[in-house]
């Protein structure tokens, strides 16, 4: 079974629910290779599919050309989301056994400019597996996130969650996957 790394400033429901929806994944889905990333602190919706910054050139109006503006950037390629490597806490790896995929176990997040992320495709990771990134600090931000990218041969699926506390644990919003579903994912023992 999976040991996934929390530590004191996580939230005992929080970390509940995630293991109960990795589970869950793992047993329908059936992944070759599994990475679970925990990222400092909460990080909103907006890191879905998030490929970094682009540069971009705009015309004043004036005649005169703005020499770059660096702007958010979400390729249409799914690339890996381009938190810096002084966000991670820690990466763990899990694959089946006889799987032997060396470009898996490189470090998911690794320092470069913000404009070189979208060549960093996720499929060139894995063909058949789970990418997670989970928050930390749920105790004191009192809500978490759970990020997934499931690669199947050249599909890929990408979803967040967001969980808080609000009288318990739940999940309050989701992108890329209907919050129906995800709830569903979230119960214990569902397969």
């Amino acid at each position: 079974m999976l040991k996934i790394k929390f530590d004191n400033t996580d939230d005992n429901e929080f970390t509940e629910i995630v293991k109960a929806i990795i589970t869950n994944l793992i047993l329908s889905l059936n992944p070759d290779e599994i990475s679970i990333i925990r990222i400092k602190n909460w990080f909103d919706h907006k890191w879905l599919n998030y490929s970094g910054k682009e540069i971009r050139e705009y015309e004043t109006g004036k005649g005169a050309m703005i020499p770059f503006v660096l702007e958010p950037f979400w390729n249409k390629e799914i690339t890996i989301p381009p938190f810096t490597p002084n966000r991670v806490l820690n990466e763990s790896y899990y694959r089946l056994k006889g799987k032997v995929n060396p470009k898996f176990e490189e470090l998911t997040h690794i320092w470069q400019r913000g404009t070189d992320n979208k060549k960093r495709l996720i499929s060139e990771k894995t063909e058949n597996g789970l990418c997670i990134w989970i928050s930390s600090n749920t105790v004191t931000n009192g809500q978490g996130s759970l990020m997934v990218y499931q690669i199947m041969d050249s599909d890929i699926l990408t979803w967040y969650v967001n969980i808080e506390n609000k009288n318990g644990w739940k999940i309050t919003k989701a992108k890329g996957i209907d919050k129906n579903n995800a709830l569903l994912i979230a119960q214990k023992n569902v397969l």
